[in-house]
């Protein structure tokens, strides 16, 4: 039972955004987020950036999970 899986939103070098592996529009996060929120609210968000990646993406992943009423948000970097 995943009872507190996460949901998983990558961003690449080029901004590109992925959710759960898929790439996704970064219009649509909001709204991808919410429904897979919906399906299990106990579950947390963890957002991965590529250190090539920009802020402005990154806070927009953000602003859009808590949007989508996610409190429990963590972020981890991919640098080395």
């Amino acid at each position: 039972m995943q009872e507190k899986a996460s949901i998983l939103v990558a961003i690449d070098a080029e901004d590109r955004v992925w959710i759960n592996r898929r790439q996704v529009d970064v219009r649509s996060v909001r709204s991808i987020i919410e429904r897979l929120h919906a399906e299990n609210p106990k579950g947390s968000i963890v957002i991965q950036a590529d250190e090539g990646s920009t802020h402005e993406t990154l806070v927009i992943v953000m602003e859009a999970a808590k949007a989508a009423g996610v409190t429990n948000v963590a972020i981890a970097s991919d640098n080395e």
